[in-house]
């Protein structure tokens, strides 16, 4: 069931696991709230990968793509669009489908820190740096019932540390390769019996993997992050609980991490007109050659703000308990690039987008122990989205190659400096109401039967207002469209016993449909749905020593919104159009299984493998690259790699009394993939694999430290062996070909210091 990704990541050698539990000789207990109860991993029907806090520090895992890369069917490609941390996520092959960086649906993942949802269209996933945090969890397949708001794939489900009674502090600092630094600070503080606080700070530079030979331009791909979180718990009585923490995070990049591949995509060449045009070198060369450099003349940044406000209230009575759980969030993403992506002055490329979001959910649930668990609800929000898409003509209307002496004119000679040549901007507007139900019976102690549902109203405006292309006025216009869904979801429970548990499971989901804009043409998109069918099974052998899970499943995802760009008009540059169309359906077939195993006290291995089979169906007049049409049905879905598996053993022993030592050794594969729609269509348009496909991969990273009761020290390299592979492509539009992110070798120490 790939439960555990890298399965001993969810359980390290720790004195204690989450819920305090621990067995004397095998695996601790690690509890989840994947169904918003504290349960125990392998009770729950639901395939989970699960990350303790221990496995987090013990992995450097500082990002989302630093534990999903250990997540059996789990994909993300790096695609930049709102910074270094920005990703796609995609759970057995469900996510957005899509050939631009320009997301105007919501995600097809959840995402949620502390039960609010954190994700929405204008920032894609807010994916702040992981401090202080109790536990992790990847829930695949569709969650509906309890995490709603567009978790058709699945959901990732974080939770951080909570205020309490002891009186704690830690300081943590780290240097790495590209002059990477980072200084972490928590504090707990109880004020009162029953009132606590407790603070996360964190600030975070580098100076990037990436140098810009042009003195012109900025120098390179260095950044500067701070990330703070205050917390506070009150607890007037032994039935009420209430929380309230509020998230800062101010990013601020300059270079996208990306060189230039060589090839030139469909769009620009049918943009430019040029259809036998090759990418321009400058003297730096291409990837995999050139891994390091750039040539970019204009002032380019990626720079990201966050505010998450998040108050919870908790009252247990003697048979049921309430639940209140209110966001808030501000988002603001700006981005200034090189849209030529040489050191010629042609094109430049401004967005800025913000976003506020504001939910409110209420729970009431079941507790004691009863045959009859239930849990039922109803949630509220709103998402307000304003974002501007620039693209400016420079001081130059032509370019003279360096390496032939040819000069090449790209624009007509009436554009000047400055000539505003398609400027976008739009208002997005989401208000999402839904009730859920569950129930579960349980028959005896080993049976047991879950039927719950999900049903959400969702209205969704769209406008656009002050758009130019090639500095002619387009009308504004608007457009509305509501959607209405009823998403049910059935589990067979049997445990066999108390080491077995199997189940079956039927899960519908559903993403909300939308409205697209583009040359004051309306055009609605349908709602994306998908049914999943699982069986599985979890299983604790050699008297807790062995864990084996597994699970299969079947998924049917209809009315698949994809979401594309390209030039209307060839004889028309500023004709650059985006629009969301429904493809009919696609299927997806595979298996999760983890493996771990304590072979000795101090001896750990793990396995963790992913098979995904995941295929258009019906899919005959697609719009790609450079407006062209293709039939990609039966083509293999972007971001479903057939193979993903990952390993490690860790070995963990006493160097000295009070000192212990590890040595922990991680692999990964991935096979290649499709990263987005147009890398789908790449081979029927007669384009080469490189770079639209990203092919299959093998790192290996080693990890080394020593623990005592205060301090820590760990060292770290990553891409042991110097692997050249890429995750995706980025904006693929200029002049030295479509971007990608290279992956060096790093290395790295982390000292820390707890007061106890």
């Amino acid at each position: 069931m790939a439960l555990l990704s890298a399965p001993a990541f969810a359980q390290q050698a720790a004195p204690q696991a989450a819920d305090g539990i621990s067995a004397k000789h095998g695996f601790e207990e690690i509890v989840v709230t994947a169904q918003r109860r504290a349960q125990s991993l392998q009770d729950v029907p639901i395939s989970i990968s699960a990350f303790t806090a221990e496995a987090l520090a013990r992995s450097n895992v500082t990002e989302a793509k630093d534990y999903l890369q250990f997540s059996s069917n789990v994909t993300f490609t790096e695609d930049g669009a709102t910074g270094p941390r920005s990703i796609g996520i995609a759970i057995r092959g469900v996510g957005n489908v899509t050939s631009t960086d320009l997301v105007t649906t919501g995600n097809g993942i959840g995402f949620y820190i502390d039960e609010l949802s954190v994700g929405s269209v204008a920032n894609g996933t807010i994916n702040p740096q992981l401090q202080d945090m109790e536990r992790i969890e990847v829930l695949r397949g569709p969650q509906g019932t309890y995490f709603g708001r567009n978790a058709l794939g699945g959901a990732v489900n974080i939770t951080t540390k909570k205020p309490d009674e002891n009186l704690y502090g830690e300081m943590s600092a780290r240097y790495g390769r590209f002059n990477t630094w980072d200084i972490q600070g928590v504090a707990n503080l109880p004020v009162t019996d029953n009132f606590f606080l407790r603070a996360a700070v964190a600030h975070e530079e580098s100076d990037g993997m990436i140098k810009n030979v042009n003195p012109l331009g900025t120098p390179d791909s260095g950044y500067k992050n701070n990330n703070a979180r205050l917390s506070a718990r009150l607890i007037p009585s032994d039935r009420l609980t209430l929380d309230l923490s509020v998230t800062y995070t101010k990013e601020k990049a300059g270079l996208d991490n990306t060189v230039p591949s060589g090839v030139i995509d469909g769009d620009t060449k049918t943009t430019l007109g040029m259809p036998n045009m090759k990418a321009y070198s400058e003297g730096i060369g291409f990837y995999p050659q050139n891994q390091r450099y750039v040539n970019h003349n204009a002032p380019e940044f990626n720079n990201n703000e966050f505010v998450i406000v998040n108050g919870r209230i908790n009252y247990t009575a003697d048979s049921f308990a309430v639940s209140s759980i209110t966001g808030y969030i501000y988002s603001h993403n700006e981005r200034m690039f090189d849209q030529d992506n040489i050191s010629a002055d042609i094109f430049n490329r401004a967005v800025d987008g913000t976003t506020n979001s504001f939910s409110q959910e209420l729970r009431v649930q079941s507790v004691g122990s009863g045959p009859f668990e239930w849990t039922f609800g109803g949630i509220a929000a709103e998402d307000k989205l304003r974002q501007y898409s620039n693209v400016y003509v420079g001081s130059q209307t032509t370019y003279t190659d360096p390496a032939t002496g040819i000069t090449t004119r790209f624009l007509p000679p009436f554009m000047f400096d400055g000539f505003p040549l398609n400027l976008r901007n739009r208002t997005n507007e989401i208000q999402s109401y839904g009730l859920f139900a569950e129930g579960t019976y349980h028959f005896n102690e080993a049976w047991s039967l879950t039927l719950g549902a999900r049903y959400t109203h969702d209205k969704v405006t769209s406008g656009q207002h002050g758009v130019l292309a090639s500095n002619k006025p387009i009308p504004d216009a608007s457009g509305k469209a509501s959607f209405n869904d009823f998403s049910p979801r059935a589990v067979l429970k049997y445990n066999v016993n108390p080491d077995l548990t199997t189940y079956l499971s039927a899960s519908r989901g559903y993403k909300a449909g939308g409205v697209d804009i583009n040359r004051s043409v309306v055009n609605a998109f349908d709602p994306e749905k998908l049914w999943n069918y699982e069986a599985g099974f979890k299983s604790t052998l050699a008297d807790g020593r062995v864990r084996l899970n597994a699970s299969a499943f079947y998924l049917q995802w209809k009315d698949i919104q994809v979401i594309t760009a390209f030039i209307a008009d060839p004889n028309d540059i500023s004709s650059s159009t985006q629009m969301t169309l429904n493809a009919s359906e696609a299927t997806a077939k595979g298996f999760e299984l983890g493996l771990e195993t304590l072979v000795t006290d101090g001896l750990q291995v793990g396995v963790d493998v992913g098979y995904l089979d995941a295929k258009f169906g019906s899919f005959p007049d697609a719009i790609v690259f450079g407006g062209g049409r293709f039939d990609l049905s039966g083509k293999r879905m972007p971001k479903s790699p057939t193979w993903n598996l990952s390993g490690n053993i860790q070995y963990t022993a006493p160097i000295t009394d009070g000192i212990d030592g590890f040595v922990r050794a991680e692999g990964i594969y991935r096979s290649a993939i499709a990263g987005n729609l147009e890398a789908v269509a790449a081979p029927l348009g007669g384009l080469p694999s490189f770079p639209y496909q990203s092919p299959s991969y093998t790192l290996v990273n080693l990890r080394a430290g020593i623990d005592t009761e205060r301090f820590s020290v760990q060292g770290y390299v990553e891409n042991l062996f110097k692997k050249d592979y890429f995750n995706g492509t980025f904006d693929h539009f200029g002049l030295s070909g479509i971007r990608l992110q290279p992956h060096p070798r790093v290395w790295g120490l982390r000292l820390t210091y707890r007061t106890q």
